[in-house]
């Protein structure tokens, strides 16, 4: 039997909200779909029945725990042994914690799952992705209400709001160096932005509430809506955007207010991804 090389999709967090209606678009445009997720019975649960809607055969589940740097090289190595290019990485998955949670590696859990896991996991990923590839991250509007405190990627007063955008504003501006340092392999490096999808991370205490009025004309409440973004970035040949869906797209580096800031995230996040390179 001939081996299948089709270049494969593969999807962070899918069982998720926002993950199951991307998955759901693919998978109709008959892309080959990798599925990862934290549950494997959720993963192939949610295969089968895209295989079975869609009429889509070629979607597959594979485990992946984004808490831990050694289940992230395992997920790629397992990648690896599959022996098919990757068309696209996206980065979907995203994690809100209620309380203050280490992973095993020692980092708060929300910071790990939602930028540290998911720079490695890109990273890990370029041998593997065919040219002209594509690299997603998912990001959040709340991302524009925080900065990053020296000591990040450190925690030192765990506030859940506070620390999901700071995990979000890490991913988007260590996408400029992702899409700089890329360029050269033809790879695009971009960000989505869905806007504030009404998922489960809105229910994790009040502190939706308190930015509500702040961040009112960016709530989405269709997750449909919000795939847009996503797969406008898929779609497009630029690279270092951000999408925010229907025809509006910035440049990250807009964001870039405090070069020093930028140089020692990219610094220190290469210093902890090195030895898992």
């Amino acid at each position: 039997m001939e081996a299948n090389t089709t270049p494969i999709y593969v999807v962070t967090g899918a069982t998720g909200v926002m993950g199951r209606v991307i998955v759901k678009r693919l998978a109709e445009q008959g892309k080959p779909l990798l599925l990862a997720c934290r549950s494997m019975k959720s993963g192939e649960e949610l295969a089968s029945s895209l295989r079975q809607e869609s009429g889509n055969a070629d979607i597959t589940a594979m485990l992946l725990d984004l808490s831990s740097f050694a289940d992230v090289k395992q997920f790629v190595e397992q990648v690896r042994k599959m022996n098919r290019p990757v068309a696209a990485l996206i980065n979907n998955a995203a994690h809100l914690s209620r309380k203050r949670e280490k992973t095993v590696d020692g980092y708060e859990r929300t910071i790990q799952v939602n930028f540290l896991s998911t720079a490695l996991l890109s990273l890990l990923f370029k041998p593997l992705m065919i040219e002209n590839g594509r690299i997603v991250m998912t990001t959040s509007p709340t991302r524009n209400f925080t900065s990053l405190p020296y000591e990040f990627p450190a925690v030192n007063n765990y506030v859940p709001f506070t620390t999901f955008a700071q995990s979000k504003l890490a991913l988007t501006l260590f996408s400029i160096y992702l899409s700089t340092t890329l360029r050269h392999s033809s790879i695009n490096v971009n960000c989505a932005d869905p806007g504030l999808i009404n998922t489960g991370l809105l229910s994790l205490g009040n502190w939706m509430y308190k930015v509500s009025d702040r961040l009112s004309h960016t709530l989405i409440h269709n997750p449909e809506d919000g795939a847009i973004a996503t797969l406008r970035a898929l779609e497009s040949s630029d690279t270092g955007f951000i999408f925010k869906g229907l025809d509006r797209q910035v440049k990250v580096s807009t964001l870039l207010k405090n070069r020093e800031v930028f140089a020692k995230l990219c610094t220190d996040t290469m210093r902890i991804l090195k030895k898992y390179l």
